[in-house]
């Protein structure tokens, strides 16, 4: 079983998870009554609550095993205890980071929503789901093809896999291990030619202008709306077939 200091970390972890979640809950049903029953804001209600109840769940998954974790020389954390941090082998990756994730993606396990669409393929990179779910959806209700990463490792095994197919990689900048320029670093070191819009709420502005001066295709704040989304990932896709015509 895992040591009473584990425990109470989990314990703490999943109770302050859970107030968080009443947190969200309780202003997404109040901004909902400002709504007036608007269809298009129903729907990111809808899917606020599913990302609420799997965020539920999660928490209790951890508080279950923990509870349930049998004897073992060692215990293993589905999060790392605070002060600590994992790492792979150097031999793993040639990048200057460890990968947090030791399994390899197979090109058949990757993902594609919309996988028909008619319009390009777009990778979303971003560590939060609500945000990656709803930039999804509006994506793929305009048509495209959309793949999503949760990190800059699994982004980067995407795309070496699918570098021929991804038009645009839309890239949140704060992540933890990798930031957004560590990210854009090791793509173009894949693809120098890479297509990237920036997207985040903050960003060091040397390291922005950096990646802007080696080819950064543009930046959109968050938060972004639905109409600012799509503008960007359309002019920047039409400003890309213009230039390799």
């Amino acid at each position: 079983m895992p040591d009473h200091e584990e425990m109470q970390w989990v314990k703490s972890t999943a109770n302050e998870l859970n107030n968080l979640l009443q947190v969200i809950t309780e202003a997404s049903q109040f901004l909902q009554r400002y709504t007036g029953g608007n269809p298009d804001a129903q729907r990111y209600f809808d899917m606020m609550r599913s990302a609420i109840d799997r965020a539920a769940q999660l928490s209790r998954a951890m508080l279950d095993s923990s509870q349930a974790q049998p004897q073992q020389t060692a215990s293993v954390h589905p999060f790392p205890l605070p002060g600590q941090f994992t790492s792979a082998p150097a031999t793993e990756s040639k990048m200057p980071f460890a990968n947090a994730s030791q399994q390899r993606l197979e090109q058949s396990d990757i993902k594609i929503a919309n996988p028909n669409g008619p319009r390009e393929l777009i990778m979303i990179v971003d560590d939060e789901d609500f945000v990656t779910l709803l930039a999804q959806r509006v994506l793929t209700d305009e048509g495209y093809r959309v793949i999503t990463a949760k990190d800059g490792f699994q982004a980067l095994e995407i795309y070496k896999k699918l570098q021929d197919q991804i038009r645009l990689v839309i890239l949140d900048f704060t992540m933890p291990i990798m930031d957004g320029s560590e990210v854009f670093s090791e793509l173009r070191l894949i693809n120098p030619a890479v297509s990237v819009v920036l997207s985040s709420g903050f960003t060091e502005q040397d390291k922005l202008k950096w990646m802007l001066a080696k080819g950064l295709r543009g930046f959109i704040p968050k938060p972004y709306t639905q109409q600012k989304l799509l503008l960007q990932v359309r002019s920047t896709l039409d400003a890309i077939k213009q230039e390799r015509a």
